[in-house]
């Protein structure tokens, strides 16, 4: 980062060296008697490129949908299966220790 004498901060990416060290110096000496410079480090990302965590949280949106859809399905069915007896209906709407009514799976 540099700042210029009216206070602005800028933010730059520089091409890359063989190491970051010697990307830093090569920028050093180059902007010495332009600004003064601050090492801003940004870790990587955990799963790879940006492209691969985008293509991850697409894929989180479907499988989101698919499992809001299946669970949906699961509460018509076992209301179905416990026509008669619907009041048992509300105990096996478990999810760990979280009870469900039937009402918020079918809302949108």
């Amino acid at each position: 980062m540099s700042t210029s004498s009216n206070n602005e901060l800028w933010l730059i990416s520089a091409p890359g060296e063989s190491t970051p060290l010697e990307t830093w110096d090569r920028l050093q000496q180059t902007t010495q008697n332009l600004s003064v410079n601050s090492k801003f480090n940004i870790p990587d990302l955990k799963v790879g490129t940006l492209d691969q965590l985008v293509g991850l949280s697409d894929d989180l949106a479907k499988l989101d949908t698919a499992a809001e859809q299946t669970t949906r399905k699961l509460v018509q069915y076992f209301s179905e299966v416990l026509e008669e007896e619907r009041n048992k209906l509300q105990e096996n709407l478990v999810i760990g220790n979280t009870r469900f009514k039937r009402t918020k799976l079918f809302q949108r």
